[in-house]
Parts: structure tokens; C-alpha cells; sequence
């Protein structure tokens, strides 16, 4: 198990909170690794090669990447950081970084160096006799990059809760990080999974059959051959799907992905077919039972449209709703459609008159509204652990009548210097964010407006890759999907909230949240709980 310093319990308890898929939006990572930031980079100078993206944008880009690195310990020593560094440099002028040229290939060539060695530079950094690095800070860049690596959250979650808690004996950070690399630099093993399908497009005998199309007899001769049971099955035909990947519940999700990709070929291809029908179950090779085809949502949540009884009201259809129809493909849709329907949400609500050559600026404006809603939300959640865990607060959190009245009393608190004992490391880890926004506001909430709003800007460059460029395969797609969506969901919430409670239209809510953000370090500052207000 992890040693029992408060350093190493914090970097843990964020981790699992990274790994998690019921974290709150407030507590979830916001940003994709190093290494992968680079791969889009590149990707990105492709895209400007071909006019998908512009050149302002890949500068934007590589300016946030630049800023990251000179931070990121696992990129290597100074001299590494210092290298990568001179060739984010992007000027609009000259088109540096432009696709092919000098400095695309010094990064391309760079990207396996550093990602080699990237945990082992993490482990370094943490060991004992190292300088301190903010718990924060390692936590992000270490989740993300285990994340980017192509290792499935869940199965993170349990290799960590395990080695950190329940395995004998004690190591350090800097010992589990080594064991982690272990975990990552396995090749990724060759997988085969097989899709049934229970009702099917019947296959034109006279025709080339497509090499994953397997008829009723192959795909009962699979199975038999892989030790699974055909009893009960039915079947009109198979889908064999061949890949590589690092854990079973990747496959399982790819396949996932292939069946509603098939459903829609299916449903476009012969609009006279009832609909293609799977047994909604995956049998994998080497596997001793076949596995249920989970359809995962990506956690979307705009709870105003329940707190206001909105769930019902369509009698007064506006821009609001028309919103919250174009953000439903990014909950639970596959990628494509969920980067347009998610964006086209963002557009709608927060674009204005003058704003047709700028419309990243919706992505830079619902950061803003977001940032503000982040301290009642970090509040809010904790008040709710204080209540559930009892204590001299009890009696007064359970009285309240309103979220708001929560956090003016564990705001108090937090003014008065009390101390929390949390039996979670995740709140403990939240409630110290939380005592650093109270005593510098304006540095913690701007910092965090600045990663929403590259977490926004990367849903839009993204958006037009796919939709301008047509490249369904984008090498972040997913993992931009993954992390923006609970935040995105976040922002169209308090935007909800502003149009149901107080009649402020999306533009209106934004102004209020870039004049709150901008007079954080003056004379006139709100509090924290009152951006929104």
C-alpha cells in the first residue's frame, strides 16, 4: 500500500478521482497529456496545411502546450523542457510549424523519446530527496498520461485502489509510479471480439462477402472453437472485429462503438430494413464468458431542467432548448455526432452580433460562465459530505432550505480558519483547492478560466477536423469527448439556471461572468459564491 505521507495520500486521492467515472465535473481532468497534446499539435499543422484550421489557432495551440511543458516533469531535465519549448514556438508571420517542416519533424521524432520516458521523469521528480511539485499539477499530468496511453479508466481505478491501499507492505509515489510504467510499456496485445447480430441486412451471396462478415455456420464455429456456449442463440449473421489494445475493456467499448456505427450504415444504407439488431452482448477470444455491451454516457448534466420543473415545458421553445436538443449527441452519441451536436450548442447560445470571423469566442465564454460556477459547486458537494460524515455542522446544513445557504455556511467556516477532517482524500484534496481560492481568488479562479477555455477551443478545433476536414479519426477526438463533455454540460446548466430563474439570456449571463472574473482583484470584487449572482 502507499506510504502515509500527505503528499503522496493527496496525488493518490486525486488520481482515483481522475480515473473515476462518478467524479463530479468540478473534480474531473480537464486536459489531455503531454504527448498526446503533441500528436494533435501535428495534426493540427495538417489541418491548417488543408484550411481546416487556422493558423491563429495551431499558434494558440502550441502557446498552451509551451506553457505546459516548462512544467511537466515527466517531458524530462531542463535541457529536454527547454528544447521541446523552442519548437512550440509558432510565428503567424513566418508559418512556423507548418506541416513537414523542421520543426514538425524535430517533435515528431521527439514524441517516442519522451513518452518512453515519461512516468520514470514522473517517478524522479516525486522521489523523496526531489524539489516539491504541487500534488495538483503531478496528479493532471501523471492521469493523463495513463489515460493517453490507452489503458481504460476502470481498469486504472482498480489497479491503483489496489496498490495503494490494499496491497502488502509500503512504497512510495515514486515506486508505484515505476510499477505503473510497467503497466504501459507492455505492448499492447492483438484482440479478437465478436458482434451477433439477432436481426440483420441479409448478405448478397452473388457478392464479395466484407472479411469481418461471418455466416451463421462461421460464427457458430467460432464460438465452439473459442469454448463458448451456442445454446439459445438464434443468429443471423456475425461481425468479427480484430484490434490491438492494452485491456479487455477497450475492446469492449470499441466494439461498442462499431455496433452503433453498423446500426447507422445499416439504417442510411437500406431505409426499408427494420433496423439491424445485435444481442447487445460482445464474445472476446481467450475470454471464459462474453461480456454485456455497455452504451456509457459521457455525463451531460444540465440538473436545472429538473430543479426548475423544466422536464415537461416545451410550450415556450427557445434557444435554450433548441440548445439542449444539439447537446444531446455529445452525452451518448458516437464521436462525430457528438463534437457537431456539442458544438453547435456552444454556438448557438454564446455568439452574438460581430462575432462570425470569432467564433471560438462561445468556447472562451462559456469557460468564463463555467469558472464562475466552480466554487458553489466545490461547496456544495463538500457541504453534503460534512452533513453525511455529522459534527457541529449538521444541525445547520441540515436545516438549509437552498445549495447556496450550504456554502455561505462552509465558506464561513473556511474564513474562520476551521479545520476539516474528511475521511476521503478527495475531499480533503478538494476542501485545500478551496482554501486557495478563498485567499487568492482572482489567480485561482483565472487559472481555472484558462484551462476551461482550452478545453473549449479544443472541442472546436476538433469540430472542424471532422466536420471541415472529414477526418472521423482524429488522433483526440475521444479523449477531448471524454473530458470536455461533463464540463460543457456544467456551463449549459448555469445557463439554464440564469434563463429559468432570472430571465438572463446566454450572452447576458456571460457578460455578468467576464465582469465578475475581471474585477476579482479590485475594490468591487464579489465573493466567490456571488459571480453568478
Amino acid at each position: 500500500m502507499l506510504a502515509t505521507t500527505e503528499y503522496d495520500q493527496h496525488v493518490s486521492a486525486r488520481l482515483l478521482d481522475f480515473f473515476s467515472d462518478r467524479t463530479a465535473w468540478q473534480r474531473t481532468l480537464w486536459s489531455s497529456g503531454t504527448i498526446l497534446n503533441l500528436k494533435e499539435l501535428l495534426e493540427a499543422s495538417d489541418a491548417v496545411a488543408n484550411g481546416v484550421v487556422s493558423q491563429s489557432s495551431l499558434g494558440n495551440y502550441a502557446h498552451s502546450i509551451d506553457i505546459t511543458v516548462g512544467r511537466d516533469f515527466g517531458v524530462g531535465d531542463d535541457l529536454r523542457r527547454k528544447q521541446l519549448c523552442a519548437l512550440l514556438k509558432v510565428d503567424d508571420r513566418n508559418r512556423t510549424l507548418a506541416a513537414g517542416s523542421f520543426q514538425y519533424r524535430s517533435i515528431e521524432m521527439l514524441i517516442p523519446e519522451i513518452s518512453n520516458e515519461y512516468l520514470r521523469h514522473w517517478a524522479t521528480a516525486l522521489a523523496p530527496a526531489s524539489k516539491p511539485v504541487r500534488a495538483e499539477r503531478a496528479a493532471r499530468a501523471i492521469a493523463a498520461h495513463l489515460l493517453d496511453c490507452g489503458v481504460h479508466p476502470e481498469f486504472l481505478h482498480r489497479w491503483w485502489t489496489f496498490k495503494s491501499k490494499y496491497e502488502p507492505g509500503s512504497k512510495g509515489l515514486s515506486e508505484l509510479l515505476e510499477e505503473a510504467n510497467l503497466v504501459v510499456s507492455v505492448p499492447e496485445r492483438d484482440f479478437e471480439a465478436l458482434l451477433i447480430f439477432e436481426k440483420a441486412v441479409p448478405i448478397d451471396a452473388r457478392r464479395p462477402q466484407p472479411k469481418q462478415w461471418l455466416t451463421n455456420k462461421e460464427v457458430s464455429e467460432w464460438l465452439q472453437t473459442n469454448q463458448f456456449s451456442v445454446s439459445g442463440l438464434r443468429q443471423k449473421g456475425g461481425y468479427l472485429i480484430q484490434m490491438k489494445a492494452r485491456d479487455t475493456r477497450t475492446v469492449i467499448d470499441a466494439v461498442a462503438e462499431a455496433e452503433a456505427r453498423l446500426i447507422s450504415r445499416i439504417n442510411l444504407g437500406t431505409p426499408s430494413f427494420n433496423g439491424l439488431k445485435t444481442f447487445g452482448r460482445v464474445w472476446i477470444k481467450g475470454e471464459q464468458k462474453h461480456f454485456e455491451i455497455p452504451h456509457p454516457r459521457r455525463r451531460v448534466e444540465i440538473h436545472s431542467l429538473q430543479r426548475e420543473n423544466q422536464l415537461y415545458n416545451l410550450r415556450n421553445f427557445g434557444t435554450i432548448d433548441a440548445a439542449i436538443e444539439l447537446i444531446e449527441p455529445l452525452d451518448a452519441q458516437p464521436p462525430s455526432a457528438a463534437v457537431a451536436g456539442g458544438w453547435a450548442a456552444i454556438e448557438a447560445l454564446l455568439t452574438g452580433p460581430g462575432d462570425r470571423d470569432q467564433r471560438v469566442q462561445a468556447g472562451d465564454r462559456l469557460a468564463a460562465i463555467t469558472a464562475c460556477s466552480f466554487p458553489r459547486a466545490e461547496l456544495t458537494t463538500l457541504s453534503y459530505e460534512l452533513e453525511r460524515q455529522g459534527g457541529p455542522l449538521i444541525v445547520e446544513l441540515k436545516a438549509c432550505s437552498s445549495n447556496k445557504e450550504r456554502c455561505e455556511i462552509v465558506l464561513r467556516e473556511i474564513n474562520a480558519k476551521t479545520q476539516f477532517a474528511f475521511k476521503r482524500g478527495s475531499d480533503t484534496a478538494a476542501m485545500a483547492r478551496l482554501i486557495a481560492l478563498v485567499e487568492n481568488p482572482g489567480r485561482v479562479l483565472r487559472d481555472i478560466e484558462a484551462r476551461l477555455s482550452e478545453c473549449f477551443r479544443r472541442l472546436y478545433r476538433n469540430r472542424n477536423i471532422v466536420l471541415h476536414g472529414g477526418k472521423t479519426d482524429a488522433v483526440g477526438l475521444r479523449a477531448c469527448l471524454r473530458l470536455t463533455a461533463p464540463l460543457v454540460g456544467a456551463g449549459l446548466d448555469r445557463i439554464a439556471h440564469a434563463a429559468y430563474t432570472e430571465g438572463l439570456s446566454p450572452l447576458e449571463l456571460a457578460a455578468r461572468a467576464r465582469i465578475r472574473l475581471d474585477a476579482l482583484d479590485s475594490a468591487v470584487a464579489v465573493r466567490p459564491i456571488d459571480l453568478l449572482s
